[in-house]
């Protein structure tokens, strides 16, 4: 997959528990992902996949 230039990224900003901060930072340091914004996109997709959703996820991610 292609990443878009920065200019036509959009962003979040989430709060989450310091717990759960610490458990995604260990998965990172397990070079399971390479930065939380990695992670957080991986889950996202997968999550996208499980409800049924991933024919659509792939088209969108096939554009230029």
């Amino acid at each position: 997959m292609c990443m878009p230039k920065r200019k036509d990224m959009k962003y979040w900003n989430i709060p989450v528990t310091p717990y759960l901060d610490k458990v995604v930072v260990k998965a990172i340091g397990l070079n399971v992902h390479v930065s939380k914004a990695d992670f957080v996109r991986c889950a996202v997709r997968e999550k996208l996949a499980t409800i049924g959703l991933k024919k659509e996820l792939e088209t969108i991610e096939k554009q230029p």
